[in-house]
């Protein structure tokens, strides 16, 4: 006969195990939104895309590529800036590479602003950013700005009227 009111150690491991699936039960799961990972994912699609904005510049003389949207961006890609042609393509959308090594509209999800040198091009100027007319996102949209950075706006019209990052209005979208 036991003299102890105790429990054993086997009682007690029991107990805890019941205890803690009865807590995870009750604890709310986070989620997360999976639009707002593309949309970091599209982010860094578009800092790749700068720093590779960048490169070039640098090696021509401070000036991006003057061509808009693919045609500019192919630049990129034919001098190996950036020949991963999945950059060029936001995780929202639908759209698969084009199995070339050559950039065409059909396979750009993002809107490229050219002919700035580094010198026209402030931390205020954009550069690239996501479709308009038909949006990788609902109602939010990133612009890579002239200084390389990358910012996402809310709201159905992050990217018209007042909101051309100082582009003076965005190239024709390339879908």
């Amino acid at each position: 006969m036991r003299k102890g009111r105790g429990f054993t150690l086997i009682e007690l491991i029991v107990i805890l195990a019941i205890v803690t699936l009865v807590a995870l039960m009750l604890l709310p799961v986070p989620t997360v939104d999976p639009e707002r990972v593309c949309q970091i994912n599209c982010a860094g699609n578009m800092k790749q895309i700068g720093l590779a904005l960048r490169m070039y510049a640098t090696d021509s003389t401070e000036t991006f590529p003057p061509a808009d949207n693919a045609p500019g961006l192919n630049l990129l890609a034919r001098r190996g800036y950036l020949t991963a042609m999945e950059v060029y393509l936001c995780p929202s959308t639908k759209a698969k590479p084009g199995g070339t090594e050559i950039l065409d509209n059909l396979h750009l999800d993002y809107i490229y602003k050219g002919g700035y040198s580094e010198r026209d091009c402030s931390q205020a100027t954009g550069l690239a950013c996501d479709r308009i007319l038909t949006p990788n996102h609902k109602d939010f949209g990133n612009v890579l700005f002239g200084d390389g950075h990358v910012k996402g706006f809310a709201g159905p019209a992050w990217a018209l009227k007042d909101h051309t990052h100082n582009t003076g209005g965005w190239p024709p979208d390339p879908h």
